[in-house]
């Protein structure tokens, strides 16, 4: 079988040799630290689980672990731009965007579950639309009978200064408060 490419000799000073390169471990391993030869040797035993954040040196990132899930926790609890609600076996959630000096607002309602069976049940929502002095300008009244699968509940309304959508939506008895902004 022939060579599809051949040797060619790469360039180097006269009277010199091409360099070989020798692999020995024992003599690698012998002018390595102390750490990777305690490695090798089988004395180290990596730390592994949850008792990695516990050790000297990961203090600093047990510290950023803790702060990141404690600041997300109080933004989710203290956003005022709540879009989406459960009820039960139905998850509510709520869009809403500008267009040619149009506001729509969509409310989506679907099965929390996709198989879940759901007894046909009214949904009410009080649709408020709030302008720039975060003071509602207009309600609309928008509701469904809903039994199963994806549904929308839709309105629009005609004003450019419209800022934030608040709506209450009402499944069955249970009231609760959706708010979002209204994307541009």
């Amino acid at each position: 079988m022939s060579d599809i490419f051949p040797k060619v000799e790469e360039g180097r000073p006269e009277g010199e040799q091409p360099l070989h390169y020798f692999y020995n471990r024992e003599e690698r391993i012998a002018h390595a630290p102390q750490n990777v030869k305690d490695y090798y040797a089988g004395k180290m035993q990596p730390v592994r689980g949850i008792k990695v954040l516990f050790q000297k040196q990961n203090r600093y990132i047990l510290l950023a672990l803790v702060l990141f899930v404690s600041f997300t926790w109080m933004y989710t609890g203290f956003n005022k731009n709540r879009n989406y609600a459960k009820f039960d076996d139905i998850a509510v959630e709520m869009q809403s965007f500008s267009y040619d000096g149009e506001v729509y607002t969509n409310i989506k309602i679907k099965p929390v579950k996709e198989n879940s069976i759901i007894k046909p049940v009214k949904i009410d929502a009080d649709v408020y639309f709030v302008n720039l002095d975060n003071q509602p300008v207009e309600k609309k009244e928008v509701s469904m009978l809903y039994s199963k699968g994806e549904e929308y509940l839709r309105t629009k309304y005609s004003d450019y200064d419209i800022i934030r959508i608040d709506a209450v939506v009402t499944v069955g008895d249970v009231s609760k408060e959706l708010s979002t902004q209204v994307s541009r």
